[in-house]
């Protein structure tokens, strides 16, 4: 090592490119930020050059081919992550292999936070890319030519397994830039990994529950008016989605590039609600103080003849029923052979019940048809919020 001048480029003229075959070696997924976009990796960048100030005979020394030589005694490679956060060599003691023909390697151990725009769009089954650009920090390419090793993707081979996310691809790319600070072209190699997130997990926590509930919202037209729980079974809908959009917004950082599908579905299905609560006030109302005007013809031919046959609801056996109560009353207190003053009395009763049947029957109706309506819904937000 006499004489070795580690500041200088290890090239025989100053206008000579020096060659280094460079690769990556993804051995971990350790963070995933998404609050920060921070994507943090443990890799091992693998590097090869020739410098021919380390070469020489095997049979001078032993026949001795290679040695280590520890990184800080000789010329290294500047290379940078530059989309980086923090680039940390988590074993700066790493020694470089020297070859007596002046083949030198130098592979650290490198845990690396790169910068990454993530897409949350389709959360929990989203689907991440994300790069990780390498290039010499003040060497142009004329200086340094950066190369693949071997293949143009990220290794993974040694990639320890993640509980939440898999690879599906690697590539790499090597670019040839000019900045506007230099009138030299600058080389570099970016890798593109994407990774899919493993959604059991989430699936259970926010998509599973958020269907389902989705499925009770058309339920609330199918109770009964005179149980009287159509209001709280909504109430009790509306805070089950409420609690289960906080929990997404602990998950997920509170400001989006893109809103997530299962957001909008969060308070597509709170707005339903809304709506279903809006709607059952309005016709408990009506059951319960039937107007005492008519039903307009155009309404009743409508609403009560058609949809009432579509969806199977009839004013007769309303109007039955409640001349029924009438009659058995008007029995009950004697006037079953009563006077004609009775009669009369007994057939505006009856006319009056049948138009309350008839308002009734509407309100039935209503339900019926928005029963239809809301479960269509429901199940295109379902299949859209799980495909």
């Amino acid at each position: 090592m006499e004489g070795y001048e580690k500041s200088i480029r290890p090239v025989k003229k100053s206008g000579d490119t020096l060659g280094i075959s460079f690769g990556v070696t993804l051995v971990s997924i350790a963070n995933l930020d998404f609050k920060t976009n921070h994507f943090e990796i443990v890799i091992w960048l693998k590097q090869m050059w020739q410098d021919f100030q380390l070469s020489w005979t095997p049979d001078d020394y032993h026949g001795i081919s290679g040695t280590v030589i520890p990184h800080d005694r000789i010329w290294l490679p500047d290379i940078m992550l530059f989309n980086a956060y923090k680039l940390d060599y988590m074993d700066k003691a790493f020694p470089a292999y020297v070859m007596s023909s002046g083949h030198t390697m130098w592979i650290p151990h490198v845990r690396a936070t790169a910068i990454c725009n993530f897409d949350l769009t389709h959360f929990p089954y989203d689907t991440q890319v994300c790069e990780l650009k390498f290039g010499s920090w003040t060497y142009n390419d004329n200086q340094v030519n950066l190369t693949h090793i071997d293949y143009p993707r990220v290794d993974t081979s040694s990639f320890l397994s993640h509980p939440e996310w898999n690879i599906t691809e690697t590539t790499a790319k090597k670019n040839i830039k000019k900045y506007p600070c230099c009138p030299e072209l600058y080389g570099d190699i970016t890798y593109t990994i994407t990774i899919k997130r493993l959604t059991p997990l989430y699936t259970r926590a926010f998509a599973t529950p958020c269907v389902l509930l989705a499925l009770l919202i058309p339920l609330m037209f199918l109770v009964p008016v005179e149980s009287k729980q159509k209001t709280n079974l909504g109430i009790g809908i509306f805070v089950c989605l409420s609690v289960l959009l906080l929990m997404f917004e602990m998950t997920l950082p509170s400001a989006f590039s893109a809103l997530p599908k299962i957001a909008m579905f969060y308070v597509g299905a709170m707005v339903l609600v809304t709506v279903c609560l809006i709607v059952t006030t309005i016709t408990s109302s009506i059951w319960y103080h039937s107007p005492s005007t008519p039903m307009p013809d155009c309404m009743k031919r409508f609403f009560v003849d058609c949809c009432g046959r579509i969806v199977c609801v009839s004013t007769t056996s309303h109007y039955l029923m409640n001349t029924a109560e009438v009659s058995m009353t008007h029995i009950h207190d004697g006037g079953s052979d009563g006077d004609g003053a009775d009669k009369v009395q007994m057939m505006h009763m009856s006319r009056g019940q049948g138009v309350a049947a008839e308002w009734r029957a509407l309100t039935l109706v209503i339900d019926r048809l928005l029963f239809i309506v809301f479960l269509a819904i429901s199940i295109v937000l379902s299949v859209a919020i799980m495909g």
